[in-house]
This record gives structure tokens, sequence and C-alpha cells, in this order.
């Protein structure tokens, strides 16, 4: 239903409405005016009565019929019956109006009650009833009791033209009134579809509606109103588009210093005012074993065993005038690999405000390679000078020996001179070899590339190899291809690689022992195989062979003079021409390294 019709509904409803109530209101001020006349009227009226004696009213006496004249004679038609009763109560004249019944009453014994009126109902009418003494000489001879029908709210034709003239003006009232409301609710209406539109729109704008009075005033401030917000909207509009430019600025900074940070070497953790870790690096997650979102949403507690770094955090959560200070302090990790790791810590200060510190940032250093660099160190200089130290003990003894009078003998003097070039060809071979490896780990050594006949190369490696097992029971097997293609390699260099493996493999070969030399062209490499059937290399010590100056603990081992640079060194040639040396797991009995250098085209997928 549209909304006009639905007013004018209203309007109808409520014109009947009026209507209805009007009526009720005259029915009831007509009921209300009925009861005050019988009221005065049946006092007075029955105050008349009582003043007639009492011989007169009923039957027999001088005036017959002065009851029923009374009845016929009241002027008010709601008067339904007079009756006279004696002292005792005894009805002795009764006069009623047709369809009446007289209801049975009760006279009052007490004097003040004798005056008086009361509502009686037989059946279903209702009678208001008025009494009143008959006095003769003073004494109470009887009572004249009048009853009047109860008037009721109802409707008589005698009625219908005041209610016409009634109902007529309301009912012309009700068009106008409607007329006048659409009148008013008309700009209301168009005020509505234009906020309506307003709020369905894009933007702000005023409100056109011609109306006046209050509404009038309501629409000027409405639009007033709507012209502030607008010029608020915008004034938010830039500053969303400065705040919008600056977030994004932030976060561009803010992503590129997390970038930076997670590129360093270094584990990093950066602590705010409150001492809250609000970045740590993937590499400090690394460190502790744990997620960065672990790092930023949980208690150090939690994710730090280490008591050192843990009271080291809580010096920066705690409650402190100063923390312009800065620590180092180091501790080890407690995982499989350990490591030695060191942290310091750097005031982070306000760049408005130089001398207030903002927060806190801690440098995880990773110090385990220096740390094994310095072992290292330690221990090169250790085996260097026991390498150095053993050959110069040598020929400080021969030498003393030669001066005193056993070196006047021929044949001790033939002995130390054998002795003095052995131990000076052991001290150039060491010196050479730290040369070598010096010069190839500094980068400072390039291979002098040229195509080489790789089979001539072992074939020298393995004349020199058969020259040292020439007073042993070892027994060489060369096996090499008659006609190869040329590689091209450094030939001074691989030479040195292949005899440290040969010279390896005769010296801890064991009695009546076999050393087999292969060269192979498997299509992707050259390979040359050096395998031994000798003390052979446990799988503790395998990760370690290949380690400068490292020798086995094996008694055998230790008896046998060497300095541990050999294999050291041939890895380091070997990987310098982009090849590999590997130790092969497969064989039961001795050891066997194969040097593989890799073709052109395979060189490139190992390097990738």
């Amino acid at each position: 239903m549209p909304k006009a019709d639905r007013i004018g509904l209203v309007v109808v409803v409520a014109s009947l409405l009026a209507i209805a109530t009007i009526v009720f209101l005259l029915f009831q001020n007509q009921k209300d005016d009925q009861l005050a006349e019988i009221r005065t009227q049946g006092v007075s009226l029955a105050r008349a009565i009582s003043a007639i004696p009492y011989e007169q009213l009923v039957p027999g006496g001088q005036q017959q019929g002065v009851v029923q004249a009374l009845h016929h004679g009241a002027a008010n038609t709601r008067l339904a019956y007079v009756t006279i009763s004696d002292g005792d109560g005894r009805t002795v004249a009764e006069a009623a109006a047709g369809g009446s019944i007289v209801p049975v009453a009760k006279i009052p014994a007490e004097p003040s009650a004798w005056l008086g009126n009361m509502e009686l109902r037989s059946g279903d009418q209702r009678f208001i009833e008025f009494h009143a003494p008959l006095l003769q000489d003073g004494d109470l001879r009887g009572f004249v009791r009048l009853g009047y029908l109860h008037p009721s709210a109802g409707l008589s034709l005698a009625q219908m033209p005041f209610l016409a003239m009634v109902a007529l003006p309301v009912f012309l009232l009700a068009p106008f009134f409607y007329f006048l409301l659409r009148m008013e609710v008309r700009p209301i209406r168009a005020a509505n579809d234009e906020i309506s539109k307003l709020i369905d729109g894009d933007g702000f704008q005023s409100v056109q509606v011609s109306a006046t009075g209050e509404l009038g005033e309501f629409m000027r401030r409405f639009n007033h109103f709507v012209e502030m917000a607008s010029s608020k909207i915008q004034l938010l509009e830039q500053d969303k588009d400065r705040l919008l430019t600056s977030s994004k600025l932030l976060t561009y900074r803010k992503n590129r210093v997390e970038t930076v940070l997670e590129t360093l070497p270094e584990a990093v953790m950066i602590l705010d005012e409150s001492g809250t870790v609000t970045f740590a690096n993937q590499k400090l997650a690394a460190l502790f074993d744990v997620t960065q979102e672990t790092l930023l949403s949980q208690a150090p507690q939690s994710w730090c065993e280490h008591p050192d770094v843990l009271d080291l955090i809580m010096k920066f959560q705690a409650k402190r005038n100063s923390r312009n200070f800065s620590e180092t302090i180091r501790f080890d990790t407690r995982t499989a690999y350990s490591k030695s790791i060191a942290t310091k810590t750097y005031p982070l200060f306000s760049p408005k405000n130089p001398a207030s510190a903002i927060g806190t940032l801690i440098v995880f250093r990773d110090e385990t390679q220096e740390a094994l660099a310095r072992k290292a160190r330690t221990e090169f200089v250790s085996h260097l000078s026991h390498e150095l130290k053993s050959p110069l003990n040598v020929l400080g003894l021969y030498s003393e020996s030669l001066l005193s009078d056993a070196g006047k003998s021929r044949e001790h003097q033939i002995e130390a001179a054998n002795v003095i070039a052995a131990e000076v060809d052991r001290l150039g071979t060491l010196i050479t070899g730290l040369l070598n490896m010096t010069q190839i780990e500094s980068g400072s050594i390039s291979p002098e590339r040229s195509l080489v006949k790789l089979q001539d190369v072992v074939r020298a490696a393995y004349d020199e190899a058969c020259y040292m097992a020439a007073g042993t029971n070892c027994d060489l097997e060369l096996d090499v291809p008659k006609e190869m293609n040329p590689v091209m390699v450094d030939k001074d260099l691989i030479r040195v690689a292949i005899t440290n493996l040969m010279s390896n493999a005769v010296k801890y070969n064991k009695e009546d022992g076999k050393v087999t030399v292969t060269l192979e062209d498997t299509g992707d490499a050259v390979q040359v195989r050096v395998a031994d059937t000798g003390i052979g290399i446990s799988d503790a010590e395998e990760a370690r062979i290949f380690d400068k100056f490292y020798r086995s603990a094996d008694e055998r081992v230790q008896a046998i003079g060497g300095h541990g640079l050999g294999l050291a060194l041939a890895r380091q040639i070997v990987e310098l021409h982009h090849g590999t040396l590997s130790l092969n797991r497969d064989r039961d009995e001795g050891a066997e390294f194969i040097i593989n250098l890799w073709a052109e085209s395979t060189a490139v997928k190992q390097v990738i």
C-alpha cells in the first residue's frame, strides 16, 4: 500500500474514533443529566408525598387512587412504581408502570435512614428507589417508595439528527486535515528523498528543499552541517592521503631496513624502549633453533637457554634511566654443531633527539670460523715446528758426528751424506708443499693449462713411486690406455697430486702389498684411480683425511714419517682444475682414491 494511502486510512480511522468518542461522551453526559434529574425529582416527590396524610394514600381513605393518580400524573416517564407500606413494611397501596415489577426492599430501621435512596434490581431491570417516612402526630405510620428506571446509554431516532450534525463537521474536517497534512509532509518527503540521494551518492552536497517555518530552519541548519561535514571530510581525505603516503614510505623504509638486516652475515635482534623484541632476522632464529614468530611473540625465557644471553636481554627490560651502555658476551651454542658466538650491543638513538635512546641493537656474531682458524694456525705452527724440527735435529746430530772422531770414518761419512741428503730432500718437499698450498689458498697461483698427454704424466709419477718402493716388497701395477685424447691441465701441478697419492699408497701399504694405478676416459671425465691394500681409513677418520697436517692416530701410521700435507695439497690441486678427489667407500681392504678431471661440459655442470 502506498504511503499516501496509509496516511489517508489513518485519517479516516482517526475521524471515526473521534466521532465515537464524541458520541460516547454525549451519551454519558445525557445519562448523567438523567440521573441528576431523577435524583432531584425523586427526592422532591418523596418529600411531597410524605406530607400527605396516611389515610389519604391508602385504599379506603377519603381520596381513593391517590397513588395511581400520582403515578400517572408524574412528569417523568421513567417513574416505574409508587408503593405505600405500613409501619411493619407491608405494602398497602401500589401503582407500577407496564412491564415493571416492584422489587422487594427492606425498610431501614434507623430513623436517620428513613429518608434516602438506593439502587435495586428486579430481573433485568435496574431501579433507583427513593423512600420517605409517613408520620402522623410524630408517629411512624408507614413509608412511601418511588422507583425510577435506571437510565442507560442508547440511541433513539430523535437523537439521529443531532448525531448527524456532530459527525458531519468531523467528516468534513478529515479531508481538510488530510490535505494540510499532505502539505506539511510534502517538504519532509522531498527532504527524505534528497537525503537518500545524498546517502547513496559519492559526495556531500546541499539538500534543495523549499520549506518554511521550523522545517525550513531545520533544512538550513542541516545544509550548514552538510557543508561543514564536507569540508571536514575533504581535510580527512587529504590527511588520509598524506598518512597513506607516509605509511607506504615507512613500510618501504622498514622493509628495506629489514631486508638489509636479513642479508647481514650476522644474527641481529632489535629491542624497543621497553626491552621487547621487535625484530629478529632468520639467522637469529636458526641460531636458537626456533621460528621468527616465536622470537617476536614469546618471552625470552621460553626460547633462550643461555643464562648470559637471557641476563643481557633482561637488563634492557629493567626500568633504568640510562641504557646507553654497550656490552660484549661470548657463549657456545648447545646444538649438534657447537658454535662460538659473540654478542655486541649498540644503543639506537632518535634522529630528532640524539641524546634519547629509542631501542637497542644486539648483533650475534659467529666466531666459530675465527676460532677454528686460530686453532688451525696454532696447530699449523705446532705441526710445522715439529716437521721442521725433526730433520733439523737429524742434520744437527750428523753434523756434530762428522766433526767428531767418528766422522773420520769413510763409512760414517757416506752414511751421514745420505741421511743429510734425505733430510734436505724432506725439508724441500715440505717447504715446496707449503708454498704450493699457500699460493693456492691465497689465490696467487693459477694453473698454466696446456694440452697434456695424461698417460705420460701418470707413467712419470708411477716410475717415481716404483723408485720409492724399490726397498720394499710392494708390488705396483699400472693400467694406462695406449691412445687417449690429451687434456687441458697444468702438467706440473697434476703430477704433484698424482705423485702424492702414489707416495701414500706405497708408504702406508702392508708387507707384500699391492698398488694399482688406473687411467681411464669415462666420457664425462678422465679418471685416475690409485688403490692400495694397506692400512685403510676408518669411518671416523674419513671426514678429516683431507685436512692439513692431519695424521691418523693409528700406531702403524704414527710409526711412518710424514707431515700430513699430501692429501690436502692433492685435493686443492684437483679442485683448482675444477675436478674432484674422493675416497672410494666401496672397498673392503686398503684405500682407493679417485681423481675425476671433468670434460668441459661436465665441468660447467659441476660448477653450476
